[in-house]
């Protein structure tokens, strides 16, 4: 299983020990990191090589979206509170990808801890515990990984949903997710 980990550059001082710490349980649970970035540069190194140019800070968002797209599950360390590990976390929602937070201690990412999302899980972790923390917050991830689900359609219920696509900008299997989840609130609320 493919594991995009990352954690902002600038905690590495405060926090770097343990991006380390998680980084390579996470190879002993036998995950695939796409990324290495978050323990083998620092806040000075990352913030030289965003300076040279646009360029560099393109491709930098290009390949993190990349590994976003590419995870099967995103963790992101965010002790060190940062509005790019909230862009990252969003974008991984957005995508539907199973996604860990995690904090040390009472570094409480406050605002990620209030969004409300199935997919979301955060958690605390300390010196003896982090492994524990990972595997529970992991098992809980994999559970929560979307399902392939194929099935037949009539030509006419499927021109139906291909122009419902198109006209909301979203793609079928977005659109059809959205109209159980309607069905199942109505039905719920009654």
């Amino acid at each position: 299983m493919k594991i995009f980990f990352t954690a902002t550059y600038e905690g590495e001082k405060d926090f770097g020990k343990y991006y380390k710490l998680l980084y390579k349980e996470l190879e002993l649970l036998g995950y695939t990191h796409l990324d290495d970035e978050a323990i083998t540069i620092t806040y000075e190194e990352y913030v030289d090589r965003m300076a040279k140019n646009r360029d560099a800070r393109v491709s930098n968002y290009q390949k993190k979206m990349k590994y976003i797209q590419d995870a099967d599950i995103c963790v992101i360390e965010s002790s060190a509170h940062s509005l790019g590990n909230g862009f990252i976390v969003q974008k991984s929602l957005e995508l539907s990808k199973p996604t860990v937070v995690l904090y040390y201690k009472d570094n409480t990412p406050f605002f990620l801890s209030g969004v409300e999302d199935e997919k979301l899980i955060v958690a605390s972790y300390n010196d003896k515990n982090y492994s524990q923390v990972l595997k529970k917050t992991l098992e809980a991830a994999r559970e929560k990984r979307d399902k392939r689900f194929n099935f037949f359609l009539s030509p006419k219920l499927l021109q139906y949903i291909d122009d419902a696509s198109k006209e909301r900008g979203v793609t079928k299997s977005k659109l059809l997710r959205d109209m159980i989840l309607k069905h199942m609130r109505e039905t719920t609320s009654e």
